[in-house]
């Protein structure tokens, strides 16, 4: 005997599955206000003996963070830079280096300070914005040329918030609250002949 569903039935099934779907994608998309962190471009270029990685980078924290970040909290981002062959399955790492850029503000100065954890280099800012646009346009030097990706390699970038810089007491904050949950930011592109 065939099964005949009624229309009222149907109706309740669909508009039950149309919320459903609402509530998942409500959940998918960020709080007003949420950490933007987005690369909009990367490059290694060779230099002399080493190379630099040019990172086109939109850095936004959210105003929880910005605050903290004006009460002397040090905001960290981890950039990942690799160079990767083709393997069995995937690409796969061929060298890489990590790297650490710190964001912090020292109010007797009254001054906002870019540092690059590794090489001890700080760059002073009277404002704020001007020390997140800098991070904008943003290069690092790599002390060698084997992470530059030849023919038939590509060069991944991985950056991430990183929460090893926060206090201890706001690091479970960071790890719960979703105004201090960033994206991570990922791009991939192809290496060049010249290598």
């Amino acid at each position: 005997m065939p099964c005949s569903t009624n229309a009222p039935d149907r109706r309740s099934r669909l508009r039950a599955l149309a919320l459903a779907a609402a509530l998942v994608l409500a959940g998918c998309t960020p709080p007003p206000g949420a950490p933007v962190l987005a690369l909009n471009g990367a490059r290694v270029e060779t230099r002399g003996t080493g190379a630099a990685l040019l990172v086109d980078c939109d850095w936004r924290p959210s105003a929880i963070m910005l605050e903290a970040l004006d009460h002397g909290v040090v905001l960290g981002l981890r950039l990942r830079v690799s160079r990767q062959r083709p393997g069995l399955v995937g690409w796969r790492d061929a060298a890489s280096v990590e790297r650490h850029v710190e964001l912090r503000y020292f109010p007797l100065t009254r001054q906002y300070q870019l540092r690059d954890q590794e090489q001890g280099s700080v760059r002073a800012f009277g404002v704020r914005a001007a020390a997140l646009a800098a991070l904008g346009r943003y290069e690092l030097p790599l002390a060698s040329n084997a992470i530059v990706a030849g023919d038939g390699e590509r060069q991944r970038l991985v950056v991430e918030f990183d929460a090893s810089t926060l206090p201890g007491a706001l690091r479970l904050p960071a790890f719960v609250q979703r105004l201090w949950q960033h994206p991570r930011a990922e791009r991939t592109w192809p290496g060049s002949r010249a290598g």
